[in-house]
């Protein structure tokens, strides 16, 4: 399982209150628990590397991370007690490398916490998945529509889930010549005015072929891209898509769970509910696991975009409100305004010349509007 996000166990309560023709929310004081149960986020690979990452949960209204889970001991183990033990990469995450599980055979995972709580999932059969057949994309009216098409010959899979990664190019609104170092202005050796930002998909895409005579998926709505509500479109934009063959059981798991984290908003809504996985408590039965191991391999493909082969929308850089300042030095001429380079932290991006053709100020503006890295990287993937 993959991303899961911190919305899978969620406490809703609504009162209506009638007053005439009149209908009225009653929102309850925040709701919060003191538990931490354990979510585990991964899945066994039968062709390259199995990745768990352990964390915990967290009440809806914390804005930090989750807390992730180390020191750990996960391992797998087939139904005749060979096991393989995940290595600790020390971030929550332990992985085992490719070749150690086949395709086709039987495993389940054993967790053993620093606190020395066990955990354990049934056992699952690792299923094959069919390659992407096509991943396509459509400009429509204010953006871009992505679709992936599958297929299995064979009729065996039937069941489908789908995430991605988007990665895309941008520009800060300056371009920062100099940096200030220990009240020296100091011409700036590095880029940081060009970056390239990933993020990944915290939706769930499911689909599945169980109702048509042939194991086809055609043209699944994936994603949409908005041309106005970011800056992914303005410069190059790049999409890798990743395909997991399901279980008929993984796939209500993960049709509940979107239920429960997308289709809420109304009266008319299903109600939330835990959706139930597949890993449990052994030192108490009793306690929530949140999370569902799947086994599979995995396909993927990537596509790129540039704004060239767009309609000439009006996309934001996403530094609309950004200003530059200008500051002038003050004797000795290295040392410049405390505001500017103190309380503002600002970055200088170029120099002001006087009449004669000396440097007597910087125009500078907040790290927001000039370093890239604020959001991004600025060094450049290896995919692009």
């Amino acid at each position: 399982m993959v991303g899961i996000g911190n919305n899978v166990i969620r406490v809703v309560l609504v009162v209506l209150f009638l007053a005439g023709s009149c209908v009225d929310p009653y929102r309850p004081p925040e709701i919060s628990a003191p538990n931490k149960f354990l979510v585990v986020d991964g899945f066994l690979n039968g062709l390259g590397i199995s990745t768990v990452r352990l964390s915990r949960t967290q009440n809806l209204t914390e804005n930090k991370k989750p807390p992730v889970e180390t020191r750990a001991i996960v391992q797998v183990e087939d139904e005749k007690g060979t096991g393989h033990t995940f290595v600790d990469q020390g971030d929550g995450t332990y992985t085992l490398e490719q070749g150690r599980l086949q395709m086709g055979q039987t495993y389940r995972l054993k967790i053993q916490t620093a606190a020395g709580r066990n955990y354990a999932s049934d056992y699952v059969t690792i299923k094959r998945t069919p390659p992407i057949d096509d991943l396509s994309w459509k400009a429509r009216e204010d953006g871009v529509q992505f679709y992936v098409s599958t297929h299995d010959e064979t009729n065996n899979t039937r069941y489908y889930r789908w995430e991605y990664e988007e990665t895309w190019e941008y520009y800060s609104a300056y371009y920062s010549q100099f940096k200030y170092l220990k009240t020296q202005f100091l011409y700036r050796e590095d880029n940081i005015n060009h970056c390239w930002r990933t993020d990944k998909s915290n939706s769930v895409s499911v689909a599945t072929s169980d109702k048509l005579s042939q194991d086809v998926i055609a043209r699944f709505p994936l994603t949409f891209v908005s041309a106005s509500a970011s800056n992914r479109l303005k410069v190059r934009y790049s999409i890798l898509v990743k395909q997991y063959a399901l279980t008929a059981e993984a796939f209500d798991y993960w049709q509940n769970l979107k239920k429960n984290t997308e289709m809420l908003g109304s009266l008319f809504d299903p109600q939330p509910f835990q959706a139930a996985g597949n890993i449990h408590g052994i030192t108490d039965p009793d306690e929530p696991v949140v999370g569902y191991l799947n086994s599979h391999s995995m396909e993927e493909k990537r596509v790129f975009i540039e704004s060239s082969e767009l309609p000439s929308w009006r996309i934001p850089n996403g530094y609309e409100a950004c200003e530059a300042d200008t500051y002038l030095l003050k004797p000795p001429p290295t040392e410049v305004s405390a505001v500017a380079m103190g309380e503002a932290g600002f970055i200088p991006i170029d120099a002001v010349l006087n009449s004669i053709g000396n440097v007597h100020g910087y125009r500078m503006a907040s790290p927001a509007c000039v370093d890239c890295r604020v959001v991004g990287t600025n060094v450049k993937p290896s995919f692009w």
